[in-house]
């Protein structure tokens, strides 16, 4: 199992959660986070000083999913969340060693 995270735009997050809901994702958790890329500076944002909680917000998801459903997952996300312009985003993959529903805990 792998669970694919996305970071992107405020104002993407709605699009990537009803395209992900039309995939048949069984579930996802979104949450506010902020941050910037590599594509952008501190002093785009006004950050300069550099302030911590000035940072630009973002919305991070998260979908646990087969091995085999990955790029399928990673194409819908970057479809629904893409503008084109710097700061759209970014897609990794980790490995989920082991996922267990806590109702099934003994």
């Amino acid at each position: 199992m792998k669970i694919v995270k996305a970071y992107v735009r405020v104002n993407r997050a709605a699009q990537v959660v009803q395209a992900l809901q039309k995939a048949k994702v069984p579930g996802l958790t979104a949450y506010a986070v902020h941050g910037i890329s590599g594509e952008t500076q501190p002093f785009f944002h006004g950050l300069h000083p550099f302030e911590p909680s000035n940072l630009p917000q973002s919305v991070k998801i998260e979908v646990i999913c087969e091995d085999g459903l990955v790029d399928g997952m990673m194409k819908t996300i970057a479809e629904a969340a893409k503008t084109g312009y710097p700061g759209d985003g970014i897609i990794t993959v980790d490995e989920v060693e082991r996922l267990v529903r806590i109702r099934d805990v003994t």
